[in-house]
């Protein structure tokens, strides 16, 4: 065989210019089909997570219930400062989460009984058992707790409030309104009398060395809509910046707010922002798990899932409405009083949302709200 043609042979086997510009682009091609499917299955595993903490926060509440024959509060704790506390407000006093009562039940042992052993830290000798303790600089309210966190939430991988707590994606549940059953509107740490599953308590300020304990939370008989129709946790999603649907909300004139809580649709603005006035509090969604206060890890059973949230002009200080909110498409997932996780969708029935916000009775604001109640003769299904 000549030379020559040895040669052909061997340039036969080569790739031309183009035929590679081809493959490449086939294989890119391929790449963008195959991309979407697989951000889909790692949401899907994300989402499953976040309903995994769910089941396991519902668990825990229902052995908390087995234990104390009621379930935790959403916000309990000593009220009156200790005289030589040095006359801060941003101590703990009655912020102590439901989450925080629950620890025990999640494998967190050890840090319950760090916070309630009262330790001195940084040599001050003002703590005592379950605090109050400053907000800021105490290491305690610093553990982020894996259960607390969705993976589906970028916010999980920041610290809550100055860096100095850690957050939490879950929420309890204090009803379909901003006013207990005895009337009162809610505030900075919920209510008293709440419609749904979760009630603020503050301690005798007359007891030496107060502490939360229970005994003050709801009794499962008190849930007479049933158990498997009364939500107990939703998700929430943290503060990602101002201005954000996602952790943060928008602030309405009072005689608005108190009309009708459809008023709050109207602040949802173009890709994920708010339309209208900003607090200027720096409390937010989601910030610190110790912190029970409703706008922090509460949510109201009102406006559907993922849609804004709101409170009036005077912001946490006064009533809000909060809204369960996610990263996953279409929805938040919610646990119920009977322990089981749930879907539910952004178009999940809310009824009359120009309706005022009730004090007694069937809640107006359609399925939801009525899963929201605890104890108003409502029973439904989700679809």
């Amino acid at each position: 065989m000549s030379r020559l043609l040895r040669l052909r042979k061997k340039r036969s086997f080569a790739f031309t210019l183009v035929e590679l510009l081809v493959v490449i682009a086939i294989i890119g091609i391929l790449v963008g089909l195959l991309l979407p499917a697989v951000q889909a299955a790692r949401e899907a595993a994300r989402r499953m997570q976040c309903s995994n903490n769910l089941k396991q926060l519902g668990l825990a509440a229902l052995n908390y219930e087995s234990t104390y024959k009621v379930f935790p509060s959403q916000a309990n704790g000593p009220i009156v400062l200790p005289a030589n506390w040095g006359g801060s407000w941003e101590s703990s006093r009655g912020h102590h989460s439901a989450f925080l009562q629950m620890l025990p039940y999640i494998e967190q042992t050890n840090l319950y009984n760090f916070i309630a052993s009262g330790p001195q830290e940084g040599g001050m000798s003002r703590n005592r058992p379950f605090g109050p303790h400053s907000l800021r600089p105490y290491s305690a309210y610093k553990e982020r707790i894996p259960t607390f966190l969705c993976p589906s939430d970028p916010g999980a991988q920041t610290m809550g409030w100055s860096s100095a707590q850690a957050p939490i994606d879950y929420a309890t549940n204090v009803g379909d309104s901003t006013r207990g059953r005895d009337g009162r509107h809610n505030g900075e740490w919920g209510t008293f009398n709440s419609r749904g599953m979760f009630n603020r308590v503050w301690e005798n300020p007359n007891v030496p060395n107060a502490r939360q304990g229970p005994g003050k939370g709801k009794t499962i008989g008190q849930v007479t809509d049933g158990t498997s129709n009364t939500l107990m946790f939703s998700e929430i999603t943290i503060f990602n910046g101002r201005g954000k649907l996602h952790g943060h909300y928008v602030v309405v004139p009072r005689a608005q707010f108190r009309a009708g809580p459809i008023i709050c649709m109207q602040a949802r603005g173009p890709n994920g922002t708010l339309v209208g006035t900003l607090p200027s509090s720096h409390h937010r969604h989601g910030e610190a798990w110790a912190n029970g206060m409703s706008m922090t890890c509460g949510f109201t059973a009102i406006l559907p899932p993922n849609a804004p949230s709101c409170a009036n002009q005077r912001g946490e200080w006064q009533e809000g409405i909060y809204t369960a909110n996610s990263y996953h498409t279409g929805g938040v997932n919610a646990v119920m009083v009977d322990g089981s996780v749930q879907f539910i969708t952004e178009n999940i029935d809310t009824g009359n949302l120009a309706a005022p916000v009730p004090v007694n009775g069937p809640s107006p604001y359609g399925v939801w709200g009525a899963l929201g109640t605890s104890a108003e003769g409502e029973v439904v299904q989700l679809p």
